[in-house]
């Protein structure tokens, strides 16, 4: 739920939908505090999903029962299901709720200590004393840490017998347009679901735009495509909270009674979900074009990116990227000799490169690479502690 100030902020335009979405996610009492620094700053909704990225806790890490957590709304795998705009999954965005839980289990260990050291006390004390018993707490403990222990969540994916020979060969006779394509398939389904983002994103932050969209999707019979639980999901954060549990009779009047500014936020939203949901992703890319989104709002390269693809295809980025032209080719081929986690590293690390701005071929809509815009200078890094206070 939204506190009432954010949802004033939201109807006034002064933060847009992707903002609110964030700060649903935030415990209510820090939400109005969270806004203020979202204003002063001036900080965009990437920006804004990285300070709250900064204080919230990983899942992964927690030392207490995580049943509860699955159904929380303060857990990100929730809000990801809810809304577009989120923080990344298995992360828990109510800091207070997180430390009380695992200062619990930090209290139960201490005590569960301090008993097994008197029980051991008292069995040396007592020769007769059963030594089986201090197995058993042996075990417990073993058995706990092994519970406790964090997981890697990374699957080693078994290579395709064949496939990488045939990239190679392909990369190696065919020619850097076979490369490229080999590319563009690694990352049909990356490319697709960040140009939807971008897009939902776009129509979110522009009424006109949306409305256009809307306009487009009922007259080529495409508006059923927007599924149903999109934007019932959202109801409680686009309208009210009690919304979704009114008859509909009482929805209608709800409706009817919307400010100006809310309507004009629900039907932003409307275009959002019919980025987000409509079949044909060349409707997508159409709109998209039309409407000059920019997929630099949301998306740039990064490790998770380069590490879908091999050497060669690593090569064939670092060329139409600017980045062999930067090192220099005796430089670039003496990191290309390295281990692929090293040469991903030299490659986003390399001394007076960007990746910022850097579009791939494989990542465009019309197939090509699209080098940096002038963008205006970021601001300086805000406080992180406005939302962890």
């Amino acid at each position: 739920d939204l506190s009432e100030t954010v949802k004033t902020a939201l109807d006034e335009r002064r933060i847009k939908v992707g903002h609110a979405e964030l700060l649903a996610a935030v415990p209510a009492d820090k939400q109005d505090k969270a806004l203020e620094t979202i204003i002063a700053a001036g900080l965009d909704i990437a920006k804004t999903r990285d300070l709250l990225m900064k204080v919230t806790q990983r899942l992964a890490d927690a030392l207490f029962d995580k049943t509860e957590c699955t159904t929380c709304p303060f857990n990100s795998g929730t809000q990801r299901a809810l809304f577009d705009t989120h923080v990344d999954d298995g992360h828990c965005t109510n800091t207070t709720c997180f430390q009380l839980k695992t200062e619990a289990v930090e209290a139960a260990r201490r005590e569960a200590e301090a008993a097994a050291e008197a029980a051991e006390a008292a069995s040396a004390i007592d020769t007769d004393g059963d030594e089986d018993d201090n197995g058993d707490v042996g075990d417990e403990m073993d058995e706990v840490g092994e519970t406790d222990r964090p997981t890697d969540g990374s699957a080693t994916v078994a290579p395709l017998v064949g496939r990488g020979t045939v990239v190679r060969k392909v990369s190696a006779n065919g020619g850097p347009s076979s490369t490229a394509k080999s590319i563009a398939g690694r990352t049909s389904e990356l490319r697709e679901a960040t140009w939807r983002t971008a897009l939902a994103r776009g129509l979110a932050d522009d009424p006109s735009n949306a409305q256009a969209a809307i306009l487009v999707a009922a007259l080529t019979g495409t508006l059923s495509h927007i599924k149903a639980d999109t934007l019932t999901s959202r109801a409680a954060l686009l309208v009210d909270a009690a919304f979704p549990d009114r008859g509909f009779k009482d929805k209608i009047a709800v409706i009817r009674e919307l400010s100006e500014g809310q309507a004009t936020t629900v039907l932003a939203a409307i275009g959002a979900a019919y980025a987000r949901d409509v079949q044909s992703f060349a409707h997508v890319a159409d709109l998209a074009g039309a409407f000059g989104i920019d997929i630099r709002t949301v998306w740039q390269v990064d490790r998770a990116f380069l590490e879908r693809y091999t050497k060669d295809e690593l090569k064939f980025i670092a060329g139409e990227s600017g980045l062999v032209a930067h090192m220099g080719e005796k430089a670039f081929s003496k990191l290309l000799g390295a281990k692929k986690g090293d040469l991903i590293s030299g490659m986003l690390n390399a001394v007076g490169f960007d990746w910022a701005g850097r579009v791939p071929s494989a990542m465009a809509l019309d197939g090509r690479y699209a080098p940096p815009r002038s963008l205006p200078p970021a601001k300086a890094d805000e406080v992180v502690t406005e939302l962890a206070a």
